[in-house]
């Protein structure tokens, strides 16, 4: 009789922990099914992004399509971005808990997703973003590749190339007021975070996170959100820059507090990349108008060749401070800021104080005119 009391604890402990456990089963459970015709007798592979912006991802699920082109898997996972892929062509799928993806198509190009309104609206912006692009930076790509071929003069190249840059940030814009219209706090709004622009959107983003942080509490995409706008946060006019400190052409490192300027601008490029080699040339009159009043050049190569990079620096005669551990994207400042696209720059004062971030062209030399 009196063990009685013992084993009804037990049992109400085990009951409890069945009744949670199936609980948590249900909250994050998820299903993909679906029929695509041209891909039957054959398998797709499922995958989780762990880190979107590192682009890092872990093998969920290796789901067998029939003989008639169907296919139906049924997962228990957090909300999350996935991809889903055969052989070498790719589908991101926004997946919120209890969802149920149909998935049905005659081919992998030409797929219709339906039971996931997440998933929907990322749809919907790689759509835009994929216009927009097209629109505003390919096509004028395309020009100046036909007018370099045509012989065009360096003078009407320049021009095209400020312009792209200018058009770069005019499609982050148009990503942005996608987000800010459309999407809310879905899911879906993680793969849009490399994308992101600080400055006029940072009291949004503030918002924005802080409802997804609501909906998803413990998801690791909030804290990954929250480091996003923390990055953009460090670009933001009035805030200080770090200190770095990077070798340059002859190894010896270059701190930047060191940099007695009454004006330094933080030039991040690469020998690859033709708008920032184009920018050269302003930025040769600049310096050379202005280094004897207090201007100071920065510059930071992205590049990961040496060879490369130091026959740059040659050829557009780039006379200032060029440093480079020859690293790409993984050079730690760039890691920091969170750069992920060039030409990038940062302009501060004689404190270490950002006065301007991406400036380019006619806007940059204003700028120092009126510094000046």
């Amino acid at each position: 009789m009196q063990k009685l009391p013992l084993i009804k604890n037990i049992i109400y402990v085990i009951v409890v922990f069945t009744m949670f456990n199936c609980q948590e089963k249900g909250n994050n459970s998820f299903s993909i099914s679906g029929k695509i015709k041209s891909i039957k007798n054959s398998k797709l592979i499922l995958s989780k992004f762990n880190d979107f912006q590192q682009n890092k991802t872990v093998v969920i699920d290796t789901i067998t399509v029939n003989r008639k082109g169907e296919f139906n898997s049924v997962y228990v996972l957090k909300p999350g971005i996935f991809k889903l892929e055969y052989k070498n062509k790719t589908i991101l799928l926004a997946i919120d808990k209890g969802q149920q993806l149909r998935i049905k198509g005659d081919n992998f190009e030409s797929l219709k997703i339906k039971g996931s309104k997440d998933t929907k609206l990322l749809m919907k912006y790689e759509k835009l973003r994929q216009i927009s692009l097209n629109k505003l930076v390919i096509a004028l790509r395309n020009k100046i590749a036909k007018l370099k071929k045509e012989g065009a003069s360096t003078s009407k190249i320049t021009e095209l190339r400020l312009l792209e840059v200018n058009n770069y940030q005019l499609h982050l814009k148009n990503l942005m007021q996608f987000v800010k219209e459309k999407m809310g706090a879905s899911i879906a709004i993680y793969p849009t975070s490399t994308r992101w622009i600080g400055g006029e959107y940072l009291p949004f983003l503030d918002t924005l996170v802080a409802e997804f942080a609501i909906q998803h509490p413990n998801s690791k995409i909030t804290s990954k959100l929250k480091e996003r706008v923390a990055i953009l946060k460090k670009t933001s006019l009035g805030a200080k820059m770090v200190n770095i400190s990077i070798p340059d052409t002859t190894l010896v490192n270059i701190n930047l507090k060191q940099v007695k300027g009454k004006y330094t601008l933080i030039d991040f490029w690469a020998s690859w990349c033709p708008p920032c080699r184009t920018e050269s040339v302003l930025l040769n009159n600049l310096y050379d108008n202005y280094h004897k009043k207090g201007f100071e050049i920065y510059s930071i190569s992205l590049d990961s060749k040496k060879e490369s990079w130091l026959k740059a620096i040659k050829k557009d005669n780039r006379k200032w401070i060029n440093v480079s551990n020859l690293k790409g994207f993984n050079t730690s400042i760039a890691k920091e800021y969170g750069i992920s696209a060039l030409p990038f720059n940062i302009l501060m004062d004689e404190n270490q104080n950002i006065i301007a971030v991406n400036i380019y062209g006619e806007a940059l030399k204003l700028k120092l005119k009126s510094l000046f």
